[in-house]
């Protein structure tokens, strides 16, 4: 083997070693391993269940990005499992959802309801109060970019009752 060929090899298995890891928040190097940081078999992990106060079913939210000094919105990975959804809700300053996996649905107040697929984008303008969450028969995972007003990101309302979640299902 020439010495090209063997540096061009050591090189890939650099690459390959720098792209399996991660740094931690101490600053430690750990290396990634998508089968069981993978909880939903998405491109995030699953995350921490979300609280029933605001969603109906199971529900699991990853944080991805924080708000922070350059950005005046945060960004989360959320897995709906089939018939999950969130509460009635409004964004001050409105909200992106990007759907990664599944079939979903999404309504606004006074709107029919919406279905969702893999790829769909719903641009959720300020103030609007709305809800989206799995289908029935389905689970559904969407990204979603949620910008602050202020301090304020959302303003939860009341839940989506089990009757106008089956009459939306069923338009």
């Amino acid at each position: 083997m020439n010495r090209m060929t063997f540096g061009i090899m050591l090189f890939g298995a650099f690459f390959i070693q720098a792209c399996s890891t991660q740094q931690d928040t101490s600053g430690e190097n750990r290396r990634m391993d998508n089968t069981t940081a993978n909880n939903s078999g998405g491109i995030f992990p699953r995350g921490d269940k979300a609280p029933n106060e605001t969603f109906t079913g199971t529900v699991y939210v990853q944080p991805l990005a924080p708000k922070n000094a350059n950005n005046n919105f945060s960004v989360a990975s959320v897995t709906f499992e089939p018939g999950a959804r969130a509460f009635w809700h409004s964004h001050p300053g409105g909200q992106t959802i990007l759907v990664t996996d599944g079939k979903g649905l999404y309504q606004e107040k006074g709107q029919p309801i919406r279905s969702l697929n893999k790829g769909d984008v719903v641009l959720c303008n300020p103030n609007i109060e709305h809800w989206h969450g799995a289908s029935a028969g389905s689970a559904m995972t969407h990204v979603v970019i949620t910008n602050y007003k202020g301090e304020s990101q959302v303003s939860w309302l009341r839940s989506v009752t089990d009757e106008e979640y089956r009459s939306a299902i069923q338009q």
